[in-house]
């Protein structure tokens, strides 16, 4: 769970963050205000309100960059938005949305969209006219597939799907070049394909919480990767290549079926969190007191290590990273 919550945490800093615009004034969260100042609203928030109509005062604010409507009752995209044409952040997290026309003017300036709990049983295809857009986020919807057209937001650098009814990834997800950050966190993927070495620009990989057996040998070829969350599969092995990932800071792969510890993971200079909680492992390997940057060990719930014939071996190299200030963490309660 310590993983998890920095997953977390790195969603909410993607999609709440509003620092990219703040150099150009402050939150107005009073519309009263705002109107008396309406050349300089360019972030308005007026989240939890109750609305279910957009203000029309809201088309006043010919400069507005950033909407927050998070907490409504919107049931749909508010088409009063199509008079701010500069508007390049919306937040419509937590509403009743079930389907999305986004305005042609809107088309032309959006750049980040988060449709965080609306309901969606379907991917919004108007977001795929959007072709600025770079940060996508329909978590905890109800979509069940992502559709062939998504290459054609070729700006895209984040995507979160967590928490949907998706089984597959289509192929053409893959051609989307500038992505940095995929998340398909709690869905009903089995299988990762072997174009996902187009990412070249990947470096977060979500996708814990499905049913993936195992990880493509091409996955080595993303060599900006620091991240790869793959807890709650049905995972083996790793990839032998993944000793090439030099990148790579975080894997998460607890509760899987490894039976042994994956020794691709001894030679990789910037690792700093493993977490293989929840496995078969029978014995630590000493070579875990070569990885120059490891701070954080997780390895609860593998009875093996501490009731097995290994016991001994296991807590002398606990002890011994522990002296090098490594955060081991063996039990439930520490």
């Amino acid at each position: 769970m310590y993983l998890l919550r920095k997953h977390i945490i790195i969603i909410i800093i993607f999609f709440q963050s509003t620092i990219s615009f703040a150099q150009q004034g402050k939150v107005y969260t009073n519309l009263e205000q705002a109107v008396k100042n309406k050349d300089s609203v360019y972030i308005l928030n007026l989240s939890d309100r109750k609305l279910t109509k957009l203000p029309k005062e809201v088309r006043k604010f010919k400069n507005l960059v950033n909407i927050n409507l998070s907490e409504n009752c919107f049931n749909e995209y508010p088409r009063i938005l199509r008079k701010n044409k500069h508007l390049r952040e919306i937040n419509l997290n937590f509403n009743e949305i079930k389907t999305v026309n986004i305005p042609r003017r809107n088309l032309k300036s959006l750049e980040k969209i988060s449709f965080v709990k609306n309901g969606l049983t379907a991917f919004p295809t108007s977001l795929l006219k959007v072709k600025k857009l770079k940060s996508l986020n329909v978590a905890d919807n109800k979509i069940t597939a992502v559709p062939k057209e998504i290459d054609k937001l070729q700006s895209l650098k984040v995507v979160i799907f967590y928490k949907n009814n998706i089984t597959e990834i289509p192929n053409t997800f893959y051609n989307l070049s500038n992505l940095t950050d995929m998340d398909f966190y709690y869905n009903s993927i089995s299988h990762i394909d072997t174009s996902i070495k187009k990412l070249e620009n990947l470096e977060h990989l979500f996708l814990s919480f499905n049913k993936i057996k195992t990880l493509p040998d091409e996955i080595c070829q993303l060599k900006k990767l620091k991240f790869i969350y793959a807890q709650k599969n049905q995972l083996e092995t790793l990839p032998m290549c993944v000793k090439s990932l030099h990148t790579l800071e975080r894997i998460d792969i607890q509760n899987n079926k490894f039976q042994y510890f994956p020794t691709e993971l001894l030679v990789l200079p910037n690792l700093e969190e493993i977490d293989i909680s929840t496995n078969n492992i029978s014995l630590l390997p000493k070579e875990l007191l070569q990885l120059p940057k490891l701070n954080l060990l997780m390895l609860r719930n593998n009875k093996l290590l501490f009731e097995g014939d290994n016991k001994a071996e296991n807590y002398s190299v606990i002890r011994a990273l522990e002296e090098r200030k490594v955060i081991v963490k063996r039990f439930d309660s520490n």
